[in-house]
């Protein structure tokens, strides 16, 4: 099968025309016997693409979008403020009036040096291992709530995930996270 090649025409027929054409001084009027130009039909024809590609840039309808969509940024730049604030008092309340948490694998990388790196020194290189590797998981505890952490399942080695998750032998694109505590 090789693609079909369309000239001009045939594309513009095979489109949808939905514009309507503006009076550009075309040669579609019809001449009368002086040579003059007769009055157009009262109705406008729709514009082919090849018509709209060569219509000049309309620089003032450029303008009016360019505001308008200034104004929406500057309006999404307002509610990150505004949302930015309400996350820092909840978290702000969070530490207040909760104990502190930590996270059950914060010190991973000590049990097993193959996820120490120069960028990750604590928490697994990835829980997550599909085209995107990296952490998304996490259990967290609080060390001062009367419970201690026992120990943490242990998670595979990158081998076992390629070429990535899910896959015969993990169902889910997440690493399972397990932790055992002593109250």
């Amino acid at each position: 099968m090789r693609p079909v090649k369309l000239n001009e025409w045939q594309l513009d027929n095979l489109l949808p025309r939905t514009l309507e054409d503006d009076d550009d001084g075309d040669d579609d009027d019809t001449n009368n016997k002086d040579g003059k130009s007769a009055a157009k039909d009262t109705e406008p024809r729709p514009r082919s693409y090849a018509d709209i590609a060569a219509s000049p840039f309309d620089e003032e309808g450029a303008r009016v979008k360019r505001i308008k969509l200034e104004e929406q940024e500057r309006r999404l730049d307002e509610q990150m403020k505004v949302d930015a604030k309400r996350v820092q008092r909840l978290v702000s309340a969070i530490q207040r009036d909760y104990k502190p948490l930590r996270s059950c694998y914060g010190t991973y990388a000590d049990l097993d040096s193959s996820y120490r790196t120069e960028q990750w020194q604590g928490e697994p290189i990835f829980t997550n291992y599909t085209e995107w590797k990296g952490t998304l998981d996490y259990i967290f505890f609080a060390p001062d709530s009367g419970i201690s952490l026992r120990e943490v399942l242990s998670l595979p080695e990158e081998k076992h995930l390629k070429p990535g998750l899910p896959n015969d032998a993990f169902p889910s694109d997440h690493i399972s996270l397990i932790a055992r505590f002593d109250f």
